[in-house]
């Protein structure tokens, strides 16, 4: 099942903040490139964990990048809990490294790490504390070197449909109800404008289109969106399986956008990002990929040049 990961933000209470590092708030020492990424800590805020245990992160970042540090958007700890982040793991005291932001309930925000080099873990330990919402929100990296995200057949699923020339589409009257025809319409017109490509749609008022869009109002499932192919006996396909598509359903999930307080541009980012996966396009996830395909919140709203190049590889 391709599915948008869960992201929400969180508003709290004053943090005490302690940093054992003097290179936190350094600006860039030379010139390097800045993604927006969401990078946080699971189902955070809102998820309430418990219990004195470690919750670790690993930073994905393409080889050719030489260095790079994290913008933490936010930090939020309730008392004696801790974030760490760094390029080793002591899996005997569960801290990733030596970069400690301690609290004593509340949050922070606008916290830049050191430069990293090599990968990278963000560790997450909870204290039991009572009903509190733990964790981080990443919201950009810089980096230097280049990036080399997934491209040509590696950007894409094994299975897609055999053309894509003229996908018959059908939106549910639930897509009208709660506000997304026309980010469907802007997100499949950016796909038929692609040149060089032989992409193409049709609306259609038959619920057995190639394409079947709906959405719903139900904030206790836990995604944005999703898209699910089916083969021609109605089985679903999974991301790994070498066949055909017969048809595909996508499922906006107004409920949780709605909650999470997405805003128009995060609304058209998301429709945008599951129609590329209508096209077979595979989430990119080195974060310093430039793509609507990342996962997650995201205020880009178009596909940007290597989703397109990708595009025009494949159709």
């Amino acid at each position: 099942m391709m599915v948008v990961s869960r992201r929400k933000y969180l508003f709290s209470l004053l943090v005490v903040l302690l940093m054992f590092s003097q290179s936190i708030y350094l600006p860039a020492a030379n010139a390097a490139t800045v993604q927006e990424v969401d990078f946080r800590s699971d189902n955070y805020p809102n998820n309430y964990i418990e219990g004195s245990k470690a919750y670790d992160r690993v930073v994905k970042v393409s080889p050719t990048v030489t260095s790079y540090r994290l913008h933490f958007a936010r930090i939020g700890l309730a008392n004696g809990d801790r974030v760490s982040v760094s390029s080793s793991y002591n899996s005997t005291t569960q801290e990733a490294g030596t970069i400690y932001y301690y609290s004593n309930g509340g949050y922070t925000t606008d916290v830049w790490t050191p430069w990293i080099t090599g990968p990278a873990y963000v560790n997450l330990i909870t204290n039991k504390d009572g009903l509190t919402s733990t964790g981080y929100v990443i919201d950009q990296i810089e980096y230097n070197g280049t990036s080399s995200p997934n491209i040509n057949s590696a950007a894409f699923f094994p299975n897609s449909f055999s053309s894509v020339s003229n996908i018959s589409v059908y939106q549910a009257p639930t897509v009208s109800t709660y506000g997304y025809s026309s980010y469907v319409t802007n997100a499949l017109n950016q796909l038929d404008n692609i040149s060089n490509a032989n992409i193409g749609y049709t609306n259609s008022t038959s619920t057995t289109a190639q394409v079947r869009i709906s959405a719903n109002n139900n904030s206790a499932l836990d995604y944005f969106a999703l898209v699910q192919p089916y083969d021609s006996s109605g089985k679903a396909i999974n991301e790994t399986d070498s066949k055909t598509w017969s048809y595909a359903t996508m499922v906006l999930n107004h409920g949780v956008m709605t909650k999470w307080g997405f805003t128009a541009s995060n609304k058209q980012g998301t429709v945008t990002h599951e129609v590329g996966h209508l096209v077979s396009l595979s989430h990119q996830m080195n974060l310093d990929a430039n793509s609507i395909m990342k996962t997650g919140k995201k205020n880009n709203t178009t596909f940007t040049s290597l989703d397109i190049s990708n595009i025009q590889y494949r159709w």
